[in-house]
């Protein structure tokens, strides 16, 4: 639901097999757990569209019962907008620490809109995400991961500090509203925090933006899955 129709073939493609599988990992788990129901379509499952175009149902079409595996198990294949120069890792980004989801180099992705933003968050905003109940005087990158990316934010009202997670306060803050974690904070006296960073997403798994680069640069969906999932297999399951 994510990726633009117009985006070359084979990056569709690689967003055919990498959603397919993770829906796989989905219906797996719901047979487990006895849910009636395999995945949702909003931003927690990935954003499937009910009503996929001519686009997305050719590359489906074209890649039919191709699945990303590990041992022969469908692995989860997550996926974002666009990385910035470099994805986080699964552990760091989902709390998810699997092997085919290492922090890669990108440089795919620079032509995405906006890759690079600036947003404003007023004091009160801030601090009321941050659970302090008062309009934040200061905040900091207090830790980052290995990619860069903010980890934990330190944010004062007055005397009073608390250090929340960067994930955390993204969520609080609207996950539309702060495009990812790959920012740095600053705070002009005369106006609001100024949040500066770069990318659109959780950051792991494939970069739909860079897919796209990489297509153009003349990589198969197979060589654009391979560097965002090193260590697995494309399978054809069914």
């Amino acid at each position: 639901g994510e990726m633009p129709a117009s985006f070359p073939a084979e990056a569709l493609k690689a967003q055919a097999v990498a959603a397919r599988s993770y829906a796989l990992t989905r219906k797996i788990e719901a047979q487990a757990a006895n849910r009636p129901w395999d995945i949702g379509a909003g931003v927690l499952a990935q954003v499937f569209s009910r009503e996929p175009g001519a686009a997305a149902r050719a590359a489906a079409a074209a890649t039919a019962g191709e699945v990303l595996a590990l041992g022969m198990e469908p692995v989860e294949a997550y996926f974002h907008a666009s990385c910035g120069g470099r994805t986080e890792g699964g552990l760091a980004a989902l709390g998810r620490d699997l092997p085919y989801l290492p922090s890669v180099a990108c440089g795919y992705c620079d032509g995405a809109p906006n890759v690079s933003w600036s947003i404003k968050v007023p004091a009160r905003d801030l601090g009321k995400a941050a659970g302090l109940g008062a309009p934040a005087s200061g905040a900091r990158v207090a830790s980052r991961t290995a990619s860069g990316r903010a980890e934990r934010v330190e944010v004062s009202a007055g005397d009073r500090k608390v250090v929340v997670g960067a994930s955390d306060l993204r969520q609080r803050l609207g996950f539309s509203r702060l495009p990812s974690l790959a920012f740095d904070i600053h705070k002009p006296w005369w106006g609001d925090f100024v949040f500066e960073g770069r990318g659109h997403g959780h950051g792991a798994g494939l970069c739909q933006w860079g897919a796209a680069g990489m297509a153009r640069a003349g990589k198969t969906y197979r060589e654009i899955l391979g560097h965002y999932y090193p260590g697995v297999e494309i399978v054809r399951m069914y």
